[in-house]
């Protein structure tokens, strides 16, 4: 256990120390805002307007009426879902920092902290474990990833940036990162394969099919 504390503290000072970078410090910070809890409901906002217009595609000039009901009926329906997605993946990575209340690197050690002193104030010092950031985005690739099957790898590798961030940034270890994607992205598979979303997909898969 001694021995993997140390590989993680040591991984740690590799990316936040040795991969200091002018350029890095002004693009980070903006990469970490897209795993905000704030940000997270533009994510939904924004895959429920992609969902209009790939079902709108499918319309037919002469059952206009009826199938626009259809699609915005089915695309309120898969927002609610994936804000209840976001309540779950929240409430399990805010359950697990009350828990395991583990002290953030910049209160620990000596660090590179790229964060302004308002916004490490705001963050609590013993709920480094897991990173909420870390969870968000990996639920945000996996949920856009069933919409974007063809840049599934992208929308993961940008997920990944996100985690980093928020190593280099000085406020997560890695161990906490990794805990945190790998949970955003358990839970999240896991609804999506939920028995009435499965269906809900399968009948919305059947309109889009029949036009």
């Amino acid at each position: 256990m001694i021995d993997l504390l140390q590989f993680d503290r040591t991984v740690f000072v590799w990316i936040n120390t040795d991969w200091s970078s002018s350029i890095l410090d002004v693009i980070m910070p903006w990469i970490s805002h897209l795993g905000d809890a704030a940000t997270v409901w533009l994510w939904i906002a924004l895959i429920g307007l992609l969902m209009i217009r790939q079902l709108a595609r499918s319309i037919k000039t002469d059952q206009g009426k009826g199938q626009r009901y259809t699609i915005i009926r089915a695309v309120v329906f898969s927002c609610l879902y994936m804000a209840l997605i976001y309540g779950v993946n929240a409430g399990a990575y805010n359950g697990l920092k009350h828990v395991s209340h583990r002290s953030r690197p910049f209160v620990e050690q000596t660090v590179t902290l790229r964060v302004s002193s308002t916004t490490a104030s705001s963050l609590r010092n013993n709920s480094s474990f897991p990173s909420g950031h870390a969870a968000n985005a990996f639920m945000v690739a996996a949920l856009l990833a069933e919409r974007l099957r063809r840049k599934r790898y992208g929308l993961y590798g940008l997920a990944t940036l996100v985690a980093l961030s928020r190593i280099y940034l000085g406020v997560h270890y890695p161990s906490d990162v990794l805990v945190g994607g790998c949970l955003g992205l358990a839970i999240t598979w896991l609804m999506l394969f939920f028995r009435p979303l499965r269906d809900r997909i399968a009948q919305e898969n059947l309109f889009v099919s029949q036009n």
